[in-house]
């Protein structure tokens, strides 16, 4: 539960890179609605199959971590590895929002994108409530250094309900940022969006420092060979 609460915490300091990034589509999601209640509305249902997808992403990464840790070393365990992946990743994705790594744009990624556009249409232009709810699977599928850290971090865990809970943890503390911009897109000006993009950047510079450190083994993290304490640890 405290590692749950942690990513929840994580996520909900990072989520500002979310409105950065896709802070458009859940405002597409609310467009044309006036009143606040049905605007809720859909960003909740919006909100539920962007969950949904990470929830699924997070079980199938927990299953290969569970099948990947038959081939743990000696010295370096498949959690150890993914967690620095997991650190490296958010590390790199923090300081490129903070301008301190160029970005390269593929030409690959605009094809995705214009591919992803039209699905996205012709979610939101489906009658009822459906459509948003897919709406918010297809965005969960979107490339994003963000969710590759925390499902780097859900293989790490090598267990698919671990896995699940993981990233659904990570979908929730999203939530409320998304939600805000979606239901209030023009309540933000473009200094303040700046300023907790910034915010989300060193936030997740720092939080990936402290995966690393924590995945990295330390001479002293045991006592003596002779004792049988690390195994108590």
């Amino acid at each position: 539960m405290i590692e749950l609460g942690a990513v929840l915490t994580g996520s909900l300091l990072s989520s500002a890179h979310c409105v950065g990034m896709c802070g458009g589509f859940a405002a597409a999601v609310g467009a044309g609605e006036r009143l606040f209640v049905p605007m809720l509305a859909r960003q909740l249902i919006y909100t539920a199959g962007r969950i949904f997808t990470y929830a699924f992403l997070g079980a199938v990464g927990g299953f290969a971590g569970q099948s990947l840790s038959r081939y743990n070393g000696a010295f370096v365990t498949t959690q150890q590895v993914f967690s620095i992946l997991a650190g490296l990743i958010m590390v790199f994705v923090g300081l490129s929002s903070l301008g301190w790594i160029p970005r390269r744009r593929a030409g690959g990624v605009g094809v995705v994108a214009q591919v992803w556009s039209s699905l996205f249409s012709q979610f939101l232009n489906a009658k009822g409530r459906m459509g948003h709810f897919l709406a918010g699977i297809a965005t969960g599928f979107l490339p994003c250094g963000l969710v590759y850290t925390f499902l780097a971090l859900a293989v790490a865990r090598g267990n698919v309900l671990e896995g699940l809970l993981w990233m659904a943890a990570f979908g929730v503390g999203t939530a409320p940022a998304m939600i805000l911009v979606g239901c209030g897109s023009h309540t933000l000006s473009r200094t303040a969006r700046a300023h907790l993009l910034r915010f989300a950047a060193v936030a997740m510079v720092v939080m990936g420092g402290m995966s690393i450190y924590r995945a990295i083994p330390h001479e002293n993290a045991c006592c003596a060979p002779e004792t049988d304490c690390c195994a108590r640890s």
